[in-house]
């Protein structure tokens, strides 16, 4: 299992180590234009939702690298089990995720810490809770797309993905509006519901991955 997940980092060292370096450059970047970010909620949000979107991209770009050097199709022939090929896949992308939440901490972190102007906690709130379920629900809806129809699609099935994501977040609040208007924090709830339903439907995307996986023919 250790060396599955090794090989999926392997697959996406230099991409990871750009996206480190990017997220780097960011946070210094907030260190000198503090006061400007916390009075942008633009900026503050895209800072946010950019950073873990930035890691969970990395899914994408391991699947295509494993499908150009053929890596996919041998893993096949390695004595371990099908269940454990994709279970690393999962744990790979969850730790993809929170590296990019890790590091949009940092900003947040950096923001309190410096600014004495106070942060828009709000656009704080929304910026975790999408970049968080986008986190979750690309990779959810991505890896059983890449075992049904192969990773030569990637590109177009991550953006495929991506769009089914931003169609159920958003339009999701405009369905439920007329119910969520009378409580109390509706935000709070509609964007906890989505991380709690994101998680749910990652845990159901591996047993779906899995049997995929089991009758597919390379």
């Amino acid at each position: 299992m250790k060396g599955l997940i090794r090989n999926n980092f392997y697959s996406v060292g230099s991409a990871l180590k750009w996206n480190i370096a990017f997220c780097i450059v960011v946070n210094f970047a907030v260190i000198i234009g503090a006061e400007i970010i916390t009075n942008n909620d633009t900026i503050l949000t895209i800072l946010i939702v950019g950073q873990i979107i930035n890691f969970t991209g990395l899914a994408g770009t391991a699947l295509q690298k494993d499908n150009t050097s053929n890596w996919s199709k041998y893993e096949r022939t390695l004595p371990v089990k099908i269940r454990d090929i994709t279970r690393a896949r999962y744990i790979s992308f969850i730790i993809f995720s929170i590296i990019g939440v890790l590091f949009t901490t940092l900003t947040v972190v950096l923001l309190s810490v410096i600014s004495a102007q106070p942060m828009n906690l709000d656009r704080v709130g929304y910026g975790y809770s999408f970049g968080i379920t986008y986190s979750l629900l690309v990779p959810a809806l991505l890896y059983p797309l890449v075992l049904k129809f192969g990773a030569d699609k990637v590109n177009t099935l991550l953006l495929t993905s991506t769009g089914i994501m931003l169609f159920l977040f958003n339009g999701g609040s405009v369905i439920l509006a007329p119910y969520l208007i009378n409580l109390n924090n509706a935000d709070m709830i509609y964007r906890i519901g989505w991380i709690v339903i994101s998680a749910i439907m990652l845990i159901s995307s591996y047993f779906i991955s899995l049997s995929i996986y089991k009758r597919k023919e390379f």
